[in-house]
This record gives C-alpha cells, structure tokens and sequence, in this order.
C-alpha cells in the first residue's frame, strides 16, 4: 500500500508535472532584470512623445553612452541575459521577436547603419511614424517572450504571431491611427 501512496504523491507533486520545469531563483532573478530592461526603454519613447527631458539628461550624463541606441543595445544585453538563464523554453519566437523589434526600433530613432533601412520605410507614408514603429517594436519583444513560453506553438505560428501581425499592424496604424492622434 505504501507503493501506491508514494506512487501518487510523486504523480501530483509539482515537479512531476509534464511540460512545466520547476523553476529555480536563478530563473527568477534573470526574469526580474529581463523585466527591468524595459525601464531603458522609457528615455526614448517620452523622448518621442515630446518630452525629451529624461533622454536629454541621460545623453548628457553618459554622452554617447546614454544615447537612445545605446540604451536598445543595453536593452537587448539585459533581455539575453533573461533568455539564456531565465524561464524560456523556445529560442526561436524570442529570437524572432528581438529581429522584428530591431527593425522596428531601427524605423523610429536613428541607429547609424540602419539609416538606410529607415529613409525607405519613411518613404510610405503609413511608415513614417516614429512612435508606433517604437510600440510595434516593444510589442514583438512581448509577443516573443511569451510564445517562448509555448511549447506547443511551432514555427508557422511564431512567423504569423511576430512577423506578420507586427507588420500588418503597423501598416493599419499607420494608415488610420494619425489623422484620429491629429499627428
């Protein structure tokens, strides 16, 4: 009888669980800062919502260290570390995120190798945008945490979820969101 007793309990402990790894304070900790990343993320979208105060006080405290690119580098350092000793799963969506979200951040602040990227998406009009690219892009930062965490999704899903929908979105946004902003 005790068999069957020890049996059960291992059945329904939490660990025994499929498809759900323990997680250990290591996960946490990086998780946390993973999260926290996003705080550097704040200096250039107030900057382009018209409040440049806090951009222009970190530029001028860390000069080029404090520049909007510098802060997405410092961004997707801090985010690398979350993926590679956090609570992801799947490499894939997160890594596919992190491109789409560069792209985008590359279409709204001024990343020197990327300019030329940038002038031809400003060249359509439903592009030219700034401050939704930037949304755009922390929303498939978003999107590809939390597709890592789907064991079940394969990569036909993480194409549609992180590339197509961004992309579309964008152009939509684009198209209708300014004349109902007035910008």
């Amino acid at each position: 009888m005790s068999d069957t007793n020890e049996t059960q309990t291992r059945a329904q402990s939490p660990a025994a669980r499929p498809g759900k790894a323990p997680t250990t304070i290591r996960q946490k900790i990086f998780d946390a800062i993973g999260w926290l990343a996003f705080a550097l993320l704040v200096p250039p979208a107030l900057s382009m919502l018209g409040l440049p105060k806090l951009q222009e006080l970190v530029s001028g405290e860390l000069g080029a260290w404090g520049s909007p690119f510098a802060l997405i580098m410092y961004f997707y350092a801090l985010l690398f570390l979350r993926v590679f000793f956090g609570t992801d799963q799947r490499y894939f969506p997160v890594i596919l995120g992190y491109l789409v979200s560069f792209l985008c951040f590359s279409n709204s602040l001024d990343i020197g190798v990327m300019v030329w990227f940038r002038d031809a998406l400003h060249k359509i009009p439903a592009l030219s945008y700034d401050a939704l690219s930037f949304a755009v892009g922390v929303i498939a930062v978003f999107l590809g945490n939390a597709l890592s965490r789907a064991r079940k999704a394969g990569a036909v899903v993480d194409l549609i979820v992180l590339v197509l929908l961004p992309a579309v979105g964008l152009f939509v946004a684009g198209l209708y969101l300014p004349p109902l902003l007035g910008l």
